[in-house]
């Protein structure tokens, strides 16, 4: 049985994108951080001669500065230094432009092996969203943290991530695929056009279904484990019985008490009694 019934707003968890995990680890944790409109557009690299141009820029603008500043320390003439102060402002905007900032750089160079959730339409969403949930319960489970899930745990560290992301590249393509087709059915229907579109709608359909189904094994898997958490925790409370026992035991005794009370009675009414 699936965790959601509905695509959940985008927040959280849900916004953090999908990494390649073959990505080396310091790159994978620095694009999960990395601002979600940097992620959606890098900036652009410039053409080849572009790059060149503004190299040979920043070499000019440099070597003028560096003059400049030579000029105002010999001299001691307040526009060269202003100058040179110029100059070297204009060198340092042509560098950046030049070459552009390191989370630009990040992005781009893994365009591709990265997914943001807001990619997908809502079918493609949901289904993440329940991979996702799955993977991230068997993860944080205490079973697997303890190490008592033995060698499997070794293999969620490596299996679980490699799954999550063969499902959401396989849920691109559905995305893509469903935009195409509704594309193609806004057009008029021809004879032609249909035995083009029958095939592919039910490839597309035979897809996702293998894709659900992949999704229903790794919940199937999610529940296993959390069934393991309860078994685990159950028997930890289970060790404090004997501590239960002992309180029964040390609160059981009501005779003692009881008899005070009657004791109490008695004398009560032997004082009540008038003087005979």
């Amino acid at each position: 049985m699936p965790y959601l019934t509905e695509v959940p707003p985008m927040g959280g968890w849900m916004d953090e994108p999908i990494v390649d995990p073959t990505i080396p680890e310091r790159d994978r944790s620095r694009l999960v951080t990395l601002p979600l409109p940097r992620l959606h557009r890098p900036d652009p690299v410039p053409s080849r001669w572009v790059r060149w141009l503004l190299g040979l820029g920043v070499a000019v603008t440099g070597t003028g500065g560096a003059l400049f500043a030579a000029g105002a320390f010999y001299s001691d003439h307040e526009s060269a230094g202003l100058a040179a102060m110029m100059v070297f402002l204009m060198t340092v905007l042509l560098a950046g432009v030049a070459r552009p900032g390191p989370e630009s750089r990040l992005a781009r160079r893994y365009i591709g092996r990265y997914l943001m959730p807001d990619e997908l339409d809502d079918s493609a969403r949901e289904l993440l969203t329940r991979a996702r949930r799955a993977v991230i319960d068997v993860s944080g489970s205490r079973v697997n943290r303890l190490g008592l899930l033995d060698a499997i745990a070794i293999a969620n560290d490596v299996v679980l991530p490699e799954r999550l992301w063969e499902i959401a590249r396989l849920l691109r393509t559905h995305t893509e695929l469903r935009a195409e087709q509704a594309q193609a059915l806004a057009e008029e229907m021809t004879p032609e056009l249909a035995a083009v579109l029958e095939p592919q709608q039910e490839a597309l359909a035979r897809s996702v279904a293998a894709v659900t189904e992949q999704v229903r094994d790794l919940e199937e898997y999610a529940i296993r484990v959390r069934a393991a958490d309860a078994a685990l925790r159950a028997n930890e409370l289970r060790e404090s019985d004997e501590r239960y026992r002992d309180l029964l035991a040390r609160t059981g005794d009501t005779e003692a008490v009881a008899r005070l009370i009657d004791q109490a009675d008695a004398l009560n009414t032997i004082l009540r009694r008038p003087s005979e």
